[in-house]
């Protein structure tokens, strides 16, 4: 039996999506790469299903709000600040009652190979683990990615406690085959010195035979991965990479502790947008190779700074971004724009209730 997740005022109701459309604010332009959404993102969730259909989204992301008890606002560089999005819950059930209408609907949306990633940190992480067990199911769940958003640094270090400097990533899959793309990262030898492989014609590193079967070593020593030493004893090979500099550098699979992608401050000044919450585009970056295709289709229904939509269109993936923020929509117009890429301007609206009203 699975776990569920009650709080008072939980509405557990269909969502009706009739009557929820999205209307574009100007011509789209030739050779548009994505979609720009201004308005609530609980009705562009609704006009995208009646638009599409169900399975109509190949991957999304959300970074929503975190529970920080924070009002956050956008920095132009000159010192003016300008209120960007308020994050203060009266009551955790609140928090959740915006949180699981939309969740209910990406599930929907999402296709069978696709994946869902939500961003948060510790004061979110255990709710929503629980609530995505109960939309998605527990044998959906596919990673607890930890990134380390910041090094300890001061108050945190005195803080009398292990810092809070990691934001959590919790993937869930619609269906049983899920997108995945294995990705390498090039790391320095820690230790060893690299042998020369001539017939390979690369550097490489020994490791012991460990629980590779008869089998196993066959298939690798013709592979050219296996080498003896005079007194019969087995190691496996493991070839390096060459840097740019000329150094031996060894692969390593990417795992779920990433610490190797640095915070906001140390990216370029020219990716910093001044937006509160704004996510490095290296970030979005690995997870969409890992986890989505050229082609598929992204939506992030928490814009923000446009960071998953710079970085979508760049991977060749088409986009849907939704934010009501005027702060938000000004960014990521600003940063599209700069980056050149061309994208659709659209409104969501309620026709019900537009004429009703």
């Amino acid at each position: 039996m699975s776990v569920r997740l009650t709080w008072p005022g939980r509405d557990d109701r269909p969502i009706e999506t009739r009557g929820a459309r999205l209307v574009p604010v100007e011509p789209p332009p030739e050779g548009s790469k994505g979609r720009v959404v201004v308005g609530d993102n609980l009705l562009a969730l609704r006009a995208l299903l009646e638009e599409g259909g169900e399975g109509s989204i190949d991957w999304t992301y959300l970074d929503p709000p975190y529970m920080s008890g924070a009002d956050y606002a956008h920095e132009d560089g000159k010192g003016a600040r300008t209120h960007a999005y308020k994050d203060r819950w009266a009551q955790r059930g609140d928090y959740l009652d915006v949180l699981y209408p939309r969740l209910r609907l990406l599930h929907r949306l999402l296709a069978p190979h696709g994946t869902i990633w939500v961003q948060v940190d510790h004061r979110a992480a255990h709710l929503l683990q629980v609530l995505l067990d109960e939309i998605f199911g527990v044998q959906r769940f596919r990673n607890a990615i930890a990134w380390r958003r910041a090094p300890p640094l001061g108050r945190q270090v005195q803080s009398g406690q292990f810092p809070r400097n990691v934001d959590t990533l919790l993937g869930y899959a619609k269906g049983d085959s899920p997108r995945f793309n294995r990705l390498h990262v090039l790391t320095p030898l820690k230790e060893g010195k690299p042998r020369w492989d001539e017939a390979a014609q690369k550097f490489f590193t020994l490791a012991p035979r460990g629980d590779y079967t008869d089998e196993s070593v066959s298939r690798l020593e013709r592979e050219g991965r296996i080498h003896r030493t005079p007194s019969g004893k087995v190691y496996v090979k493991y070839f390096l990479e060459v840097g740019v500099d000329g150094t031996p550098l060894k692969p390593r699979a990417v795992d779920s502790f990433w610490d190797d992608v640095p915070p906001l401050r140390h990216v370029s000044p020219l990716e910093r947008t001044g937006y509160p919450t704004q996510k490095p585009e290296k970030l979005l970056e690995r997870l969409l190779e890992a986890t989505s295709n050229a082609g598929d289709r992204v939506l992030d229904c928490f814009g923000g700074s446009g960071t998953t939509a710079v970085v979508a269109a760049r991977l060749g993936r088409p986009f849907v971004t939704v934010d009501e923020s005027p702060v938000s929509l000004a960014t990521t117009k600003s940063r599209l724009a700069a980056a050149k890429i061309p994208f659709a301007l659209e409104r969501a609206e309620d026709s019900a209730s537009s004429m009703s009203g």
